[in-house]
């Protein structure tokens, strides 16, 4: 066990060092996100995540730290339709122990350069951060979410600061 903490830590050094390279300009301007949440990923019977707590706590989070959420309608007609992506994989590893990743990635659409006669738009990462480790509860995973969508919301704050 004492082996997988380092190679954990080691891994998310390394996360965190890429994390850094990612230009926090994408944020300015930003108006507001949509949310999208994938399907969780928990493998454990013993970890109760539920999609809807999920997205529930995130939405409720993202209004308590002033992130502008955008309607279907607004998202739909912002350049770039920028929505925030959250990834939860969780994985039962020995006894209490649960192996996990939580990822937030702001994602948009942007069109690849093609020949004129073809256009492909596709959804990219503009902005990700995301964190792994070993837990042994469910509130873990999501004091971890809650410690990105701080982060986005700090580096939003921070980008669009009223002049």
């Amino acid at each position: 066990m004492k082996k997988l903490a380092i190679l954990v830590l080691l891994q998310l050094s390394g996360l965190l060092a890429m994390a850094g390279n990612y230009g926090e300009s994408v944020l300015v301007n930003l108006q507001g996100v949509g949310l999208e949440i994938r399907p969780l990923n928990v493998q454990s019977e013993k970890f109760d995540l539920s999609y809807e707590d999920v997205e529930a706590h995130a939405l409720r989070s993202l209004e308590d730290l002033g992130v502008r959420l955008l309607s279907s309608i607004e998202l739909e007609v912002m350049p770039g339709q920028p929505f925030l992506e959250i990834a939860i994989d969780v994985a039962h590893a020995q006894g209490p122990s649960h192996l996990y990743v939580v990822k937030l990635e702001l994602r948009e659409m942007a069109q690849l350069e093609r020949p004129k006669d073809r256009v492909v738009s596709i959804s990219v990462a503009t902005w990700e951060r995301k964190m792994m480790g070993v837990a042994n509860r469910p509130e873990a995973i999501v004091e971890k979410l809650d410690s990105l969508l701080r982060l986005f919301a700090d580096e939003y704050h921070m980008m669009n600061l009223p002049e």
